[in-house]
């Protein structure tokens, strides 16, 4: 997959095409990641997300929320070393997503928002692969 650009200016598919394209890589059943596994991380942006729309600026955002963004990627590499059923809980596709996407959030809330929004579209793809089976 290429290298996601986590700016619905610059990506007029960043919500549509890219997050159907990085649902299908993450992929579901065997060898792919399980919904409760994407919705636990999910719900750890949601949270954090939800926790920045309190504060007022950027320098703010860069003190209190950004470390817990950047904690992410540990969370994530955790995850990929942990096995399950067979296989990791996460997969390559799924570490790659994450740590671009996280790379990416560093100044701003918005950026943070955008990132959910993306990984809300992914979600919503990778559900509906479930249904292809």
């Amino acid at each position: 997959m290429d290298k996601i650009v986590l700016d619905y200016h610059k990506d007029k598919e960043l919500f549509n095409e890219t997050a159907k394209g990085w649902a299908e890589a993450i992929g579901s059943g065997k060898g792919g990641v399980q919904n409760t596994q994407m919705r636990k991380f999910y719900d750890k942006v949601l949270e954090l997300n939800d926790k920045a729309k309190d504060i007022t600026t950027d320098e703010e955002f860069k003190e209190e929320i950004l470390p817990f963004v950047k904690m992410l990627n540990s969370k994530v590499a955790y995850a990929s070393q942990r096995n399950s059923g067979g296989g990791k809980l996460v997969n390559e596709a799924f570490v790659k997503m994450m740590n671009d996407c996280i790379r990416q959030v560093n100044n701003s809330k918005k950026e943070l928002d955008t990132f959910k929004l993306f990984f809300e579209a992914v979600i919503g793809f990778h559900k509906s692969l479930e249904g292809r089976k």
